[in-house]
């Protein structure tokens, strides 16, 4: 009998106790930001490469526009996000919650992820390629398209979730728990071990698994 998938290890998330009001547009170039309340802010044109946040709340801030290559996140909480286009490379994402929202596309390769929760979100195309996840949850979050090709995740689950299209080319997967994700196309099933699916998954797989096998259905 093998054995059962593992859940993700997360913490109780709870809401950050701030100190005061921030300003994105205020804060220095490589600079670190902690325990400041972020508030319908606008980050058009404001350069947050490299910035460390820890403990910080987000909310209703628009990041369209903002360069955010290895950005941290850490012990934040991030409410009802806006971004048509989230370019946030090789950025660090820790002990984080992203609540609410609509990004139109994230581009997070490269990323690493240790115990983040997505929740109530619409993402359009999700880029983590490349990226290190371990310890996520995606709960009530609706993906257009989900490219984890070369990435690493572990202990990664899906709760009440849609995935329009899966790309898992060259992915390396470890406890990455499938059942409560909707999907509709994949590319790269044989990246598929170390996942769990339920069997009527697998039935709605079949056709995909047939043509990278080349097998003949009559």
């Amino acid at each position: 009998m093998s054995a059962p998938v593992k859940a993700p290890r997360l913490p109780a998330f709870k809401e950050p106790t701030t100190q005061g009001s921030g300003d994105l547009t205020g804060l220095d170039i490589d600079g670190r930001a902690e325990g400041l309340l972020f508030d319908s802010d606008d980050a058009d044109g404001v350069d947050l490469e490299d910035t460390v946040f820890t403990e910080c709340i987000f909310r209703s801030v628009a990041l369209q526009g903002a360069p955010m290559a290895r950005v941290t996140f850490g012990d934040c909480r991030i409410e009802e996000i806006n971004a048509p286009v989230l370019e946030a490379p090789e950025s660090g994402w820790w002990n984080t919650a992203v609540v609410g929202g609509r990004i139109g596309s994230a581009e997070l390769y490269g990323a690493t992820f240790r115990s983040v929760l997505f929740e109530r979100a619409k993402l359009g195309y999700l880029n983590l390629r490349r990226a290190k996840i371990k310890d996520v949850m995606f709960r009530d979050v609706h993906i257009e398209e989900l490219d984890a090709g070369t990435a690493s995740l572990e202990r990664v689950s899906f709760i009440d979730c849609t995935i329009d299209t899966l790309v898992l080319n060259g992915a390396k997967l470890k406890d990455v728990d499938l059942r409560g994700a909707r999907l509709r196309t994949l590319s790269g099933i044989s990246s598929l071990k170390g996942a769990t699916v339920t069997y009527e998954q697998l039935m709605d797989l079949a056709p995909i698994l047939a043509g990278e096998l080349g097998l003949k259905i009559e």
